[in-house]
């Protein structure tokens, strides 16, 4: 894995393409995100609303390109095995109406589904009005793989996977605390569901 690890990426192509390679070799996946539903566990519609709303200088099939790929990243993961995937999201991400409010429906209902249907996958929100943490600094994502361990970094125009141990050491640190802190998994789901309910009712849709 050394080399997936640490193999140069000169284009945001190769960079993707690294990363899914990392993604789809990893035993373990750690995700905090406080502002969106992951990108893992995005639908098209959120995808394309979150990438466009990014980076809007990205040409329209570029976006599509994008969103049709990232929806695809969970069934990557989603192999039989010890693989474990983790998710810590902010509840103000489930209230943001990315594309939209019934984007934001669909996508909560996708979130449910993946939940239901990927027993290697785990979901749990992290509730608003807690003190400051370490989540603060923004999202992350670790990767753990035949022994070796790995940070996801993205900012607005750069990303960065790095292996420096002092650097997965404090992204862990982060990690165990936001876990620590959030909603346990089926407290989690009922909040998501609930919020699906109560903009269903905004929306005047039967769900």
């Amino acid at each position: 894995m050394t080399t997936i690890f640490d193999s140069p990426a000169e284009t945001l192509g190769e960079h993707i393409e690294r990363l899914a390679a990392v993604e789809a070799e990893a035993d373990t996946v750690n995700v905090w995100q406080p502002l969106f539903v992951p990108g893992l566990l995005q639908s098209f519609a959120y995808a394309a609303a979150a990438i466009h709303a990014t980076t809007p200088a990205l040409p329209l099939e570029e976006v599509s390109a994008r969103a049709e790929a990232r929806r695809h990243r969970i069934d990557r993961l989603g192999r039989p095995g010890a693989r474990s995937i983790r998710v810590v999201v902010d509840e103000s991400a489930l209230h943001r109406p990315v594309g939209g409010y019934a984007t934001l429906v669909d996508q909560l209902e996708h979130l449910l589904a993946l939940t239901a249907l990927q027993p290697s996958l785990t979901v749990q929100v992290l509730p608003q009005g807690l003190e400051a943490h370490p989540g603060l600094a923004g999202a992350f994502t670790l990767y753990r793989t035949a022994g070796q361990r790995a940070a996801f970094v993205e900012a607005l125009t750069s990303s960065e996977i790095t292996t420096r141990p002092e650097d997965v050491a404090a992204y862990s640190s982060a990690w165990e605390r936001l876990h620590g802190l959030a909603l346990a998994p089926r407290e989690s789901l009922d909040l998501i569901d609930g919020v699906r309910e109560t903009l269903c009712r905004r929306l005047k849709t039967p769900r």
